[in-house]
């Protein structure tokens, strides 16, 4: 076992002079239409809305992620065009991303990301551990472009921002649940309100369940099925000039994961199909690829179990004209898979108890006003982390 230890921090700085822009003329549109235009972002540390932020940005925001039912980060995709994802042939959970066609090779958690995840305001430090079910989201902004400066890390490529929907001083709530082919099933929902006139609680909730989609010939087992849940909590106060907001959450797979179908027979086939005949098995399934049937050996399997959770506090205060934003954060994941990795009826070559570990502390702390009557916006700040990760 191999454990790295990193540290890191950095302070910024950043003053700009204020933009003009010209007056457009007003259109007439529907009141509840959610124009990206409007969208109040905060990829400079500060709400400006899309039209105002010089930085090459994708805002999306809530009513256009529900109406498309983005479920998890692979989802965004068909949202926002500079960016694309796939998923690793070891990992059902693990995703790699892309910006304009930049990305970290594979979803090794041992690679620093070209791309960085940031929830909620909390850096997810490794490609392939970025979670992978979402709950209710209030937003997404998706930069291009390296965005080291003002967020802390190398992120070359450029950075996802994805934030969530906060506690309510209003009850309310939504169910949802759908039931599809395999077996497939979800169901998801939230329940948030106020406690006091100033504190707000919020619990989201999901579960999803799906057969496989592959078949093993040597045996009544199914490849490929998904298995998965998370539950998230949070806790808001809020008075006109300081807030505080508590996160927790927990999210754990246990899944049967990842087959593959054989496209293309090696000059081995033979002699892999005739070991296995003698032991009255398939060594290599030679149908149609499209039947979606494979031979694995009957005593190896195909597991993965992946448990993440972590807590986070944003404290947000008004010193005068001066705003004070600090995030804290702790995130433990760990994955715990078994491979048949010869992909075939006979047992050449397995993969158990492999096991893999990350442990993050993360802490921002910034300071941001104006000066010369608005005219100039400052901002000073430092990022701060302590990873583990075992391989």
């Amino acid at each position: 076992m191999r454990k790295l230890h990193l540290y890191s921090a950095s302070a910024i700085a950043l003053m700009t002079a204020a933009p003009a822009f010209a007056q457009d003329t007003p259109q007439a549109v529907d009141p509840g239409y959610e124009s990206a235009n409007e969208i109040v972002v905060t990829a400079t540390r500060r709400n400006e809305t899309v039209q105002e932020v010089p930085i090459a940005i994708t805002a999306i925001g809530s009513e256009l992620l529900q109406n498309a039912g983005i479920e998890d980060i692979r989802g965004l995709e068909q949202l926002a065009p500079s960016l694309q994802s796939s998923t690793g042939q070891s990992s059902a959970t693990g995703t790699t991303l892309y910006i304009r066609g930049i990305t970290t090779a594979g979803d090794n958690p041992g690679f620093e990301p070209a791309v960085g995840v940031f929830i909620d305001g909390v850096f997810r430090a490794r490609a392939g551990v970025a979670i992978s079910e979402l709950p209710e989201l209030e937003r997404v902004e998706v930069l291009r472009g390296p965005q080291g400066t003002l967020f802390g890390r190398n992120t070359s490529a450029g950075a996802l921002s994805i934030f969530t929907a906060q506690p309510a001083f209003d009850l309310g709530g939504y169910v949802e649940a759908g039931y599809g082919n395999y077996n497939a099933f979800e169901v998801k929902g939230a329940i948030t309100g106020p406690v006091t006139e100033q504190l707000a609680l919020r619990l989201d909730a999901g579960y999803r369940k799906r057969d496989g989609y592959i078949e093993d010939v040597n045996s009544d087992r199914s490849i490929n099925d998904v298995n998965r849940y998370y539950v998230r909590g949070q806790a808001l106060y809020d008075t006109s000039t300081f807030s505080v907001r508590l996160i927790g959450d927990y999210y754990e797979t246990d899944e049967v994961c990842c087959g593959a179908v054989s496209g293309v027979r090696g000059p081995l086939a033979p002699v892999i199909e005739g070991i296995a005949a003698a032991q009255g098995l398939d060594g290599l399934y030679t149908g149609d690829p499209s039947e979606r049937r494979m031979a694995i050996s009957p005593n190896r399997d195909f597991s993965e179990k992946v448990r993440d959770y972590g807590v986070s506090a944003e404290i947000n205060a008004e010193l005068g004209d001066i705003n004070f934003t600090s995030i804290t954060a702790y995130r433990n994941w760990r994955a715990l898979r078994n491979q048949d990795i010869d992909f075939s009826g006979i047992d050449r070559a397995y993969r158990e108890g492999y096991r893999n570990r990350l442990t993050d502390f993360t802490q921002e702390v910034r300071f941001r006003g104006s000066a010369f009557g608005g005219t100039l916006d400052w901002l000073i700040g430092g990022f701060h982390l302590n990873e583990t990760n075992e391989l």
